[in-house]
């Protein structure tokens, strides 16, 4: 075997196979059968140190790139390094040795140091979008389960809202969001499509049959962003967009706090109890001061609530506050600081005619918001129910850190079209 042959691409499509394999066998310890909770566990632990063993072969003979400066690689990079410098403070031994976060590490600093093809980020999301679909449709018709029970008004036809490839129907709405606006972009390519628009459609599906709000602005937002992305408007203004598009997002929240107490609508005033989670942690500021209390301290049981099911959560459905109770400040800024490096690299894609950065970097945005997207989940921590590692939503973060890759450069500006 050339361990010298093994690409990027290939990486990723072993990420996309072990995506599968972990989320099936979750759904399969479900289902009364001899595939156990533990056998899952086993599976995690397993296909993480494959794709970690895969990512140093990649790293060892990129080695004289990988530590090439590249501002995006730093930033994403640095929020790993920050979570690594916390648990050194805090003395988190179990999370520092766990191979997760290492994996993390390198996979951010590979996709940023190794060439990667448009036609193969279009081939990932296809069939990412595909699957997600099947598992979508046999979860809505009861023939496997969900990943995790959560019944919410909306589909009369759906009893429990369905996971697909993901382990809630919150983390699948915004996964499907992604692989919209990737296939809505890449549409016009003649040889892929039909596929494409079918990618569109099923990613429209999966959203709609997660009964989640949040995901139908990004499409929106996204559609838009891909409508408007080679007029002379985005090349005119697209430093207004780029400052205009967080703020938007950002204000989303509050606007629906404000619309929710007018009409007394609680899920809205309280973004469906969110706001208790936020109020809890930023009444208890001052214990995550100067640098939080660490990955294995972070969210005790009870820790907000003694609710039956606020009391389970080990987060608080923030990205930000997540890092705050963490890291302290220097995880809250380090986090803020991303995302202003990453919609300034996505707004000078957008005055090259390439909306598609801008479109998933707003989904990571919005999700960072109302949810944990980014560096969080650790297996195999003692009292931690928090079982995904990699699998929860980090192959999502790889395809946003490669498309800002490949149109970043000023060379990009026409590629997609051609390609």
């Amino acid at each position: 075997m050339n361990l010298k042959a093994i690409s990027l691409s290939k990486f990723i499509w072993a990420f996309i196979f072990f995506q599968i394999l972990t989320t099936l066998t979750f759904l399969a310890t479900r289902i009364s059968n001899p595939i156990k909770f533990d056998n899952y566990l086993e599976v995690v632990k397993y296909s993480t140190i494959m794709l970690l063993t895969l990512s140093l072969i990649i790293s060892f003979f990129q080695k004289q790139k990988l530590f090439e400066f590249d501002v995006l690689k730093y930033i994403f990079t640095a929020q790993i390094l920050i979570i690594y410098f916390t648990m050194i403070i805090h003395t988190d031994i179990k999370a520092i040795n766990s191979p997760t976060i290492l994996l993390m590490l390198i996979s951010s600093l590979i996709i940023f140091s190794n060439n990667i093809t448009y036609k193969s980020i279009n081939l990932f999301t296809i069939v990412l979008s595909y699957i997600n679909f099947t598992i979508v449709l046999l979860q809505v018709v009861n023939f496997i389960p969900v990943a995790q029970d959560n019944i919410r008004e909306g589909l009369n036809i759906i009893t429990d809202r369905p996971t697909g490839l993901l382990f809630n129907a919150f983390a699948m709405g915004y996964a499907s969001v992604v692989t919209f606006s990737i296939s809505l972009f890449f549409i016009k390519e003649k040889k892929l499509v039909v596929l494409n628009i079918l990618g569109v459609i099923f990613s429209l599906v999966s959203i709609t049959f997660s009964v989640t709000r949040t995901p139908l602005l990004l499409v929106a937002i996204s559609a838009g962003l891909i409508l408007i992305q080679n007029s002379s408007f985005a090349n005119k203004y697209w430093k207004l967009i780029t400052i205009s598009m967080p703020a938007l997002l950002i204000a989303f929240p509050l606007f629906s706090v404000l619309v929710g107490n007018s009409n007394g609508n609680q899920d809205m005033a309280t973004l469906n109890g969110r706001t208790f989670l936020w109020n809890c942690v930023t009444s208890k500021w001052d214990q995550f001061v100067p640098f939080g209390v660490g990955v294995q301290g972070a969210f005790p049981q009870g820790f907000c609530s003694d609710d039956e099911w606020f009391s389970k959560l080990r987060h608080p459905e923030n990205m930000f506050l997540l890092n705050f109770v963490e890291s302290g400040i220097i995880g809250f800024l380090g986090l803020v600081l991303l995302f202003v490096i990453t919609f300034w690299y996505s707004g000078k894609a957008l005055q090259r005619g390439t909306g598609l950065p801008m479109a998933i970097t707003s989904t990571f945005l919005l999700s960072s918001i109302f949810y944990v997207p980014l560096f969080h989940y650790l297996p195999f921590l003692e009292n931690r129910t928090a079982d995904r590692g990699v699998f929860n939503f980090f192959l999502f973060t790889l395809l946003w850190m490669a498309v800002l890759k490949i149109f970043k450069s000023d060379t990009t500006k026409q590629k997609a079209k051609t390609s």
